[in-house]
């Protein structure tokens, strides 16, 4: 049966090609816009076991407390992220001293400031991809070590030779309807650190 009109027979064939030839763009389109990416930003505390040795020739336990803060960078088509953050560090001192201050006599303390920067893989499982399983490699570099007397400018220092190295670590977490909550084992492989325990409280923003 002959067509009787060629001219709207070519035009639906074109409109049909066009169609065929613009699916994949449109696919590739609406997967770009379902792309996203974001900062957790976390509160953290923790336990630092420090080299025995190490913590004997400068005075101080060989445990210490940290607590801070971490920022992480996510995106939904990759399980790897990247966090980097903050510690402060107070050492248990066992070589303290007393001066005299224009407030009166006090006491030093010994503290110190960790910053850290790690990547790897978050990997989500179980119902709703609610639990993730956390595997990291990182570096972190401790500066300001000291014993001193807070607040005080005019008052005498010691340096507190201590150093962070390359760590791994490996966490359990789960997402809660408005935040993130997961713990974390830190072993170091140099520096002067041997491992860390630390719980992290997270939120996106």
């Amino acid at each position: 049966m002959p067509i009787k009109n060629p001219t709207s027979y070519k035009n639906l064939r074109n409109i049909t090609l066009l169609s065929l030839l613009c699916s994949p763009l449109t696919a590739m389109a609406s997967a770009a816009n379902n792309d996203f990416s974001g900062w957790n930003w976390s509160g953290e505390i923790g336990t630092l076991n420090i080299d025995s040795t190490v913590a004997d020739q400068q005075y101080i336990e060989d445990s210490a407390t940290l607590f801070g803060f971490a920022a992480e960078r996510y995106s939904n088509n990759s399980d790897f992220t990247f966090t980097m953050g903050l510690d402060f560090i107070s050492y248990d001192d066992n070589n303290s001293f007393v001066q005299n201050t224009t407030d009166g006599y006090k006491s030093s303390d010994a503290s110190a400031m960790l910053i850290f920067a790690e990547f790897g893989p978050k990997v989500r499982f179980g119902e709703d991809n609610m639990n993730y399983f956390i595997a990291h490699g990182g570096v972190s570099h401790v500066f300001g070590s000291e014993r001193s007397v807070a607040f005080c400018s005019d008052c005498d220092s010691q340096k507190i030779d201590v150093d962070g190295g390359f760590y791994g670590i490996l966490g359990v977490g789960h997402s809660f309807n408005s935040f993130d909550l997961d713990l974390q084992f830190q072993q170091y492989f140099t520096g002067d650190f041997d491992d860390s325990l630390r719980l992290k409280l997270s939120f996106s923003f």
